[in-house]
């Protein structure tokens, strides 16, 4: 381990500026302990929680969302931006951007970014996010050094939310040309933000390093290391002893141990993001609607919050959120806890008892074991025999379809549209459409009226979208909003973000005696 924290912050935490450290030459080593790192470090490999805590303090987008300003959008690459017209965005790229390996950021950049060798294109390896995020991308014309166009196919309301969010980090193009291939790129991905890769041990840690050539001013931290740190008594008694100054996946029954320790304090809460299930319709006991509407009546969703989180987070009205505005459906009813129905349902089904499995990590989601274990007990109580598999990573889980029944998952509100959410995940360039989990066509249909419509259509095709999600035809179901919550050291002065996401630029950083 590099110098303690409590070091620097003692030789450095009274200087500051406006808000920003102004350090020396020493700043602190800031270590973080995880449940899991991600292995592929370029969100178009790895589009995760995990990927994005790390990656989004490496790479940057066009706009940036001000998670400490109501999601407002302000300037980050591009130093301003302006319609064209219904379906193109012009940007003004910031000059004086230098990536970390030196080179000039500008508008080639940008194209490269978006372009066939990463992104589009059915032979770039992030063609499959990319159809989620930019599926209705056209064109990418660079005009001059520091000028882009980008363009789609038809008429997009959130054209510029979309550069605000996952999916739209941008990279060096020189950089990722001397990796030589895909492989070897994502071991290890250049771009522009406060901070670069520096230390990689798969399996163990990442740190990443302070960009001192950073555009936006002073970086807090030298260094940032995450490391992995499965059991969460271990995580504690490390937070505890000064090893690690965060820890992750604070779970709600720890909260009596930092809350009796002047020391340690507790940070985060729901983010945008709901807990949900998914149903794999390829297992022969998932074909039968039935049975995954039996599934999803059986969950006692308010048990979960109050004996998982004790309140702390809530039961949503459906798969939807309130930041979704004029769109937010507040009369919808949400799937009901009912397992009389669900019982009735398995019956008419013909199920005598065959097993589905449920596959599950080791606490990617906060309290992702117990709440397994929970909704195991529950469906049994109904008659379904559920077996539990305990697997060791996302691979087990997305690439290895058979005899995958249900298993984990959890829907980001990308954009504060549904089109960020429900139709992103479950329409036909969603994961799980792609992946032959899930298909519809009702569904697709009225996912068309929500991308072009006007706003009483779209909320109408919203409302049917969401029948067919919770009762009707569901690919799974949702459980509760999704919380974040981090145990932090007492000195460190740390804003988390409403995502995934752990910024620690001056954004967010900053550190007291």
């Amino acid at each position: 381990m590099k110098q303690s924290i409590w070091g620097a912050c003692a030789l450095f935490g009274s200087l500051m500026i406006g808000g920003s450290a102004a350090w020396a030459d020493d700043r602190p080593d800031l270590n973080v302990a995880v449940t899991l790192n991600p292995p592929r470090l370029d969100p178009m490999a790895e589009n995760t929680n995990v990927n994005a805590r790390v990656m989004q303090n490496v790479l940057e987008t066009l706009i940036r969302t001000d998670s400490q300003n109501d999601g407002a959008l302000v300037p980050g690459l591009a130093e301003s931006w302006s319609r064209v017209d219904g379906r193109t965005v012009e940007f003004k790229i910031r000059q004086g951007v230098t990536c970390h390996n030196g080179e000039d950021f500008d508008a080639t950049d940008v194209a490269f970014s978006l372009g066939t060798e990463r992104f589009m294109g059915e032979e770039a390896p992030g063609w499959a996010v990319a159809q989620q995020y930019l599926g209705g991308l056209e064109a990418v014309d660079v005009k001059d050094s520091h000028t882009v166009q980008i363009r789609f196919k038809d008429r997009d309301p959130l054209i510029e939310l979309r550069f605000a969010n996952w999916m739209t980090e941008m990279i060096c193009q020189e950089a990722y040309e001397a990796a030589g291939s895909w492989e070897a790129w994502v071991k290890g991905s250049v771009g522009t933000g406060p901070y670069k890769i520096g230390d990689v041990v798969h399996g163990d840690y990442i740190r990443i390093d302070a960009n001192d050539d950073y555009w936006g001013g002073e970086v807090p931290a030298n260094s940032v290391t995450f490391k992995i740190v499965p059991e969460m008594a271990s995580r504690i008694a490390g937070l505890t002893t000064g090893e690690y100054d965060f820890i992750t996946e604070l779970t709600v029954d720890q909260f009596p141990v930092l809350d009796g320790n002047d020391e340690l304090k507790i940070a985060g809460g729901p983010i945008r993001n709901i807990r949900v299930i998914i149903y794999d319709e390829k297992n022969p006991q998932l074909q039968d609607v039935r049975i995954r509407q039996a599934l999803s009546l059986a969950i006692d969703r308010d048990l979960i919050v109050d004996a998982m989180f004790g309140g702390r987070v809530t039961v949503p009205n459906g798969l939807q959120m309130k930041i979704f505005g004029d769109l937010y459906i507040a009369d919808h009813e949400g799937t009901t806890f009912d397992p009389e129905r669900a019982k009735a349902l398995l019956k008419e089904a013909g199920y005598n008892g065959e097993e589905i499995s449920y596959r599950y990590l080791q606490d990617y989601y906060t309290g992702e074991v117990d709440t397994a274990q929970i909704l195991a007990e529950m469906w049994r109580q109904v008659g379904l025999n559920i077996k539990l598999e305990l697997v060791e990573n996302w691979g087990q889980i997305e690439d290895v379809a058979e005899g995958r029944g249900i298993f984990n998952w959890s829907n980001s509100a990308e954009y504060p549209d549904p089109l960020g959410q429900i139709h992103r995940l479950y329409g036909p360039n969603g994961w799980f459409q792609g992946n032959g989990t899930y298909e519809s066509a009702e569904f697709n249909a009225l996912g068309e009226i929500l991308k072009v419509g006007e706003t009483p259509e779209r909320i109408e095709a919203m409302r049917g979208m969401l029948e067919i999600y919770e009762r009707t035809d569901p690919p799974g179901t949702y459980l509760h909003t999704l919380p974040m919550f981090y145990g932090v050291r007492s000195n460190i002065n740390w804003a988390p973000t409403d995502t995934g996401f752990m910024d620690f630029s001056a954004n967010s950083l900053s550190f007291s005696n």
